[in-house]
């Protein structure tokens, strides 16, 4: 019979009403920044004069900050424990954003994409252990709902930036309200409950099933950013409309994500089957991609666009509810790592499709998409038995 995700670690108790509303305004931010320096990365581009290759590198720069948090962060938590870790994060996210608005320079933008990388991760981390606590269903919910909080953030970027390039103001208005968005998650840490650097559990391996499941995170992952990341790019080009045009294009996928997460937050909804749920997702990306892929219009590129939100919008918080779940004393060990999951998926994704756009165009490039949905739906098999 199949483990069921509901199992709860032991020793433990779900986080309370106000633990969990805590670790939502972490999300907040969260969201808003790392979809933030996606959104950017064609504007960096132009300001900077760089090939597809090189404006992908942000990606890749951020994707090592996150893999830096997923390596370390629990170490990190154990030295100073979690509430001086959360303001560290916040402080290194301000000084990540002000190096992306400035743009002073490529090794500049470069290190503002690490920085924001690394306390994204940090605060992530954070964010999966608080909420996963106790475990259960209700842990797959509250994961969907951090999800949801994090949409309100992320897709207002792209609406964001194309109020600032239709003003005077600029694509860099991303990061005045970053800014906002940052006191705010500063003020929330006083809310948070510490917990003390002795009580981090470091001992211990984490077993093959995990690793499984920490493989399809991978592969999650890299779909959605692949999305994040090369989408207006895709409109852009195919369809020869402005780069403005094209962003705001990439708000459906955002309002895709936004609306299913809404619907795991349901009980109805979320707390049924995560890999069933895990492989609808992967289904609709891929379905979406090629329609994208083939669109000769904006509305079927939107179209197709929403559906990858969707898709993507299942993975993240079921498969970090189903590898959690697997290694039921390891938790803190386990948070951390899954956010090394997201790092290498951030760090291969969208550069390698940077990679293959310089050398066969965006438009080939981008069946790489399906192509990593059609592995993941493979590798769901075992993660699935390993759940037995």
């Amino acid at each position: 019979m199949a483990a069921d995700v509901t199992d709860t670690p032991q020793g433990e108790v779900p986080a309370s009403v106000r633990e969990a509303a805590s670790a939502y305004v972490d999300t907040l931010s969260i969201g808003y920044l790392l979809y933030g320096v996606g959104a950017v990365t064609a504007f960096l581009a132009a300001a900077l004069a760089l090939s597809d290759a090189e404006a992908a590198l942000h990606s890749s720069l951020m994707a090592s900050g996150l893999l830096a948090a997923g390596i370390s962060g629990d170490r990190i938590d154990a030295r100073i424990g979690s509430t001086r870790a959360n303001v560290a994060a916040y402080v290194l996210l301000g000084l990540g954003s002000a190096a992306m608005a400035t743009a002073a320079a490529y090794p500049v933008t470069l290190a503002g994409a690490a920085a924001i990388g690394l306390s994204v991760g940090l605060l992530l981390a954070h964010v999966n252990r608080t909420l996963t606590r106790g475990g259960g269903s209700l842990a797959q919910i509250r994961l969907s709902r951090s999800g949801l909080t994090a949409m309100f953030g992320s897709m207002s970027v792209p609406v964001v930036i194309g109020l600032g390039e239709n003003s005077s103001l600029g694509w860099q208005l991303a990061f005045v309200v970053a800014g906002g968005l940052i006191v705010v998650g500063l003020w929330g840490t006083r809310w948070r409950q510490d917990v003390a650097a002795a009580s981090f559990s470091l001992a211990g391996r984490l077993n093959r099933s995990y690793w499984l499941a920490w493989w399809l995170l991978v592969l999650g992952v890299a779909v959605e950013f692949a999305f994040v990341f090369w989408a207006s790019t895709l409109v852009e080009r195919q369809l020869e409309v402005s780069l403005a045009d094209a962003t705001l294009v990439l708000t459906s996928f955002y309002i895709g994500m936004a609306a299913t997460r809404v619907g795991l937050s349901v009980p109805a909804i979320g707390g049924r089957d995560p890999i069933t749920l895990v492989r609808f997702g992967l289904v609709a990306a891929l379905v979406g991609a090629l329609l994208a892929w083939v669109a000769d219009d904006i509305a079927l590129a939107a179209v197709g666009i929403f559906l990858g939100g969707v898709g993507a919008s299942f993975q993240y918080p079921l498969i970090v509810a189903v590898a959690l779940a697997l290694v039921p004393t390891l938790q803190d060990k386990a948070a951390a790592r899954v956010i090394l999951a997201s790092g290498v998926a951030i760090l291969f994704s969208p550069f390698v499709l940077g990679v293959a756009a310089d050398a066969a165009g965006v438009s080939t490039a981008w069946l790489l998409i399906p192509a990593i949905a059609v592995v993941a739906l493979v590798l769901s098999v075992p993660v699935d038995r390993a759940r037995r």
